[in-house]
């Protein structure tokens, strides 16, 4: 229920979030943490809203299905999310991340309003940029808290950034190929390449640790995701990324 709901993202945010101000110290308030929790929420809550406004498809996915059978419970869903995102904003948050954030709201309503009606040359940005912008509101706070942190968080942006969009590609591989299809295994190398680079750089933070082990997962999902259900491989490819709540 959690997947069908779009709960799982905002779980994600909030556990990278927390899993950030521990790694890099950070003055997270609960404000902080709402906030991010209902702005993911609500965007995956347009997002599939906008996915089903056409013709259902044959191969439509779980959880499009339950948008589309369930749509005027998401939208009175979003809308209350909304608003509750809009109070929690304005009335607690600290206006330094409140600016900061400002624009990186512009930037998510340009996201949703261009790509669900931009040609498909354009679809090819789509995951680089969702995973920016998750990256980007994770590491919101702490950039805003940190005196220097073009220096201390680069690299740690970097590395989740690319943890991100190796999730996006890799569950949007998997609901167009087949249980056999080679473009998997190809990608399966990806999630390998970043989990050793990250675990390599372990010695450092235990966050490339944490980055690294979810890496390791999804290469593992790959690897064996023909005895897998086809249900189940999104929901675990998720659940891979949960890993800071083993670094506790």
């Amino acid at each position: 229920m959690l997947n069908l709901l779009s709960l799982d993202a905002p779980l994600i945010a909030l556990a990278w979030q927390d899993f950030l101000s521990r790694c890099y110290p950070t003055v997270l308030h609960a404000a902080g943490r709402v906030v991010l929790g209902l702005t993911v929420w609500a965007i995956y809550l347009v997002d599939r809203l906008l996915d089903i406004r056409h013709a259902q498809p044959s191969n439509e996915s779980v959880r499009h299905r339950f948008y589309r059978t369930h749509r005027a419970f998401a939208q009175i869903l979003l809308t209350l999310v909304a608003c509750a995102d809009v109070a929690v904003t304005g009335l607690w948050l600290r206006p330094s991340v409140f600016d900061n954030g400002l624009v990186l709201g512009v930037v998510v309503v340009v996201y949703l309003g261009t790509f669900p009606f931009s040609g498909r040359s354009a679809t090819a940005w789509k995951k680089p940029l969702a995973a920016l912008l998750f990256t980007a509101g994770i590491f919101l706070v702490a950039w805003t808290g940190t005196a220097h942190p073009l220096t201390g968080l680069a690299w740690p942006a970097v590395a989740f950034f690319a943890l991100c969009l190796d999730n996006l590609l890799t569950i949007g591989r998997w609901s167009r190929e087949s249980a056999s299809g080679a473009g998997s295994e190809r990608l399966a190398w990806i999630h390998l390449v970043i989990a050793i680079a990250c675990l390599a750089g372990a010695r450092s933070s235990v966050w490339f640790a944490a980055i690294g082990t979810s890496a390791a997962g999804l290469y593992g999902l790959s690897r064996f995701r023909a005895s897998i259900p086809a249900g189940a491989r999104c929901v675990l490819a998720d659940v891979a990324l949960l890993t800071p709540l083993l670094f506790r």
